[in-house]
């Protein structure tokens, strides 16, 4: 028998590794959906932020900070423009790769905070930095990047974490003003509109899609964006972000085990081995700058 705070616990737990779980399946559910880019990050927000419009109008609190919205408002063109270039990456490399580069966000983190917010990171984070960037390394390829030949799917993938890192740098302030509803909700609106004229701009195809297509976009925008996030943000105010950060590093782990039988995907050694060293690393900075 739990108790009833052993029983809340267990539910927050079961609630991170849902989100974990759905986040875990963007990248696949982009390979299958079969479109571009650009046109799958631009519905995984738009379906996405249909969805979790009538979420928010029940949940609603007043918005009084002017501040909050307008840093909600930027964090959705800093999402948009990781997904976009991510979700490009993946169609260019395997999916279980792109999403472990995709990961050293946290990394940029912690010179992010270095640089901009005078934090001065200690010995761990500086030595998980210096893993996690000999684990990329490895798995693009220690001769690629001597004669600095990166694949454009890896390119990609780096820049899309550091967007990513950027985003989470300016949740930090945004999140001061807004519930967790609103500015869920804002940065969603703010990204699907920034990918709507991203996707204009490049006169990206969106329409005329396979019925097929259709059904995995709005899997996309359902499950990682809206089950997955939510989840896992209601999960974060209940467990401590040293275990929450931990377990969200798994996302990789999940995505390449749902590749292998759905996409036919492998690791290679070299890739396996370079994984662990980017999660050991990120593990570490983590570990360190959630305390």
């Amino acid at each position: 028998m739990f108790s009833s705070i052993d029983r809340k616990n267990l539910i927050h737990y079961l609630l991170l590794f849902l989100g974990v779980l759905c986040i875990s399946w963007s990248a696949i559910l982009v390979k299958l959906a079969g479109v571009s880019g650009l046109a799958s990050a631009f519905y995984r927000m738009f379906f996405g932020t249909l969805g979790i419009i009538p979420i928010w109008l029940y949940y609603r609190k007043p918005i009084t900070s002017k501040k909050g919205v307008i840093y909600a408002a930027i964090c959705g063109v800093l999402f948009a423009t990781d997904i976009a270039l991510w979700n490009t990456s993946i169609l260019l490399s395997k999916a279980s790769v792109s999403t472990l580069l995709a990961n050293l966000a946290p990394v940029w983190v912690g010179l992010g905070a270095l640089l901009f917010m005078k934090e001065k990171p200690s010995r761990v984070f500086w030595l998980g930095t210096t893993i996690s960037i000999i684990g990329v390394a490895i798995i693009v390829g220690i001769n690629d990047l001597a004669e600095l030949s990166l694949t454009t799917g890896n390119l990609l993938a780096i820049t899309a974490s550091i967007f990513y890192g950027a985003y989470l740098l300016t949740v930090r302030k945004g999140r001061a003003g807004l519930d967790t509803f609103s500015f869920t909700t804002i940065s969603m609106v703010s990204s699907t509109l920034t990918l709507a004229i991203i996707c204009l701009i490049s006169n990206t195809q969106l329409t005329n899609y396979q019925t097929h297509s259709w059904a995995y976009l709005i899997l996309l925008g359902l499950i990682p964006q809206v089950v997955g996030w939510l989840s896992i943000n209601q999960a974060l105010g209940h467990i401590k972000p040293t275990i929450a950060s931990v377990s969200l590093l798994s996302q990789s782990v999940f995505t390449a085990l749902f590749a292998f039988p759905i996409l036919h995907e492998s690791l290679t050694l070299g890739e396996i081995s370079g994984a662990a060293l980017v999660l050991i690393g990120i593990y570490l900075v983590n570990k360190k700058t959630s305390n």
